[in-house]
Formats: structure tokens, C-alpha cells, sequence
């Protein structure tokens, strides 16, 4: 892979690293706002640990050998974001936009990550049956 496609196929990672990473120290650091947010839902007490769970989810993300394990904790932890803010009656725009964002950083890295390792379409299963 050439330097200018290297770098392009980070990008999307390096971004997203920025904005989780970013939303990770405002949880360590207990920023006002999100302290009023998360004690309204009952989350306070997870807030460091929500932090820190998205600093090392981020970190595996970003190293290639975990990458597969990173995409998958990311997943499941905005999916999780997403639920919390449905059960609250709020509309889960921010992390429904970091998930499609973890997934498009995912694919433009290792677009093998999304192709079946049976050998054969997803849809020659489905038309089968």
C-alpha cells in the first residue's frame, strides 16, 4: 500500500480516535454537564469507568491486530448508548453517527472484516433456502 492511501485509510480511525478519545477524558475528568446528564439516567457512578472503557476500546481499534476486537467492543458499546437514549425518550443522533462512523473507519481500513469467511455471498444462503 502506497504513503498516500496509508494515509488515507486512517484518517476516518484517527478522527474518530479524536472524538471518542475526546468524549472519554470529558467522562475522567467529570465535566459538569455530563455529570447533571448521567445523574438524571442513574449512570454517575459508571462515569470513569465509561471513560476508560472507551479509551481502551478506542486503543484496541486502533492497533491492527485488535482491530476486529475494538470494532466489535465499539459496537456493542454505542449500540448500548443508543438503547439508553431511546429508553430515555431522547433521539440517539451522537452515537448513532460515532457507530456509522466506526464502521466506515472499519471498512475503509479492512474491508475483509465484512466479507463472509464461509466462501460464499450472504445472499446465495438466503436464496437457497
Amino acid at each position: 500500500m502506497n504513503k498516500r492511501k496509508k494515509i488515507l485509510s486512517w484518517t476516518p480511525s484517527v478522527l474518530l480516535a479524536v472524538i471518542i478519545g475526546g468524549g472519554a477524558i470529558m467522562k475522567l475528568a467529570a465535566a459538569p454537564f455530563l455529570v447533571t446528564l448521567y445523574a438524571q439516567i442513574g449512570l454517575l457512578p459508571y462515569l470513569p469507568w465509561l471513560g476508560v472503557a472507551e479509551l481502551l476500546f478506542v486503543a484496541l481499534f486502533l492497533y491492527s491486530r485488535s482491530l476486529n476486537v475494538g470494532f466489535l467492543l465499539l459496537t456493542g458499546y454505542f449500540g448500548g448508548a443508543m438503547a439508553v437514549e431511546l429508553s430515555h425518550g431522547t433521539v440517539p443522533v451522537a452515537p448513532g453517527l460515532i457507530l456509522s462512523g466506526v464502521w466506515v473507519a472499519a471498512y475503509v481500513r479492512q474491508a475483509s472484516l465484512f466479507k463472509s469467511s464461509v466462501g460464499h455471498d450472504v445472499t446465495s444462503l438466503t436464496d437457497a433456502a
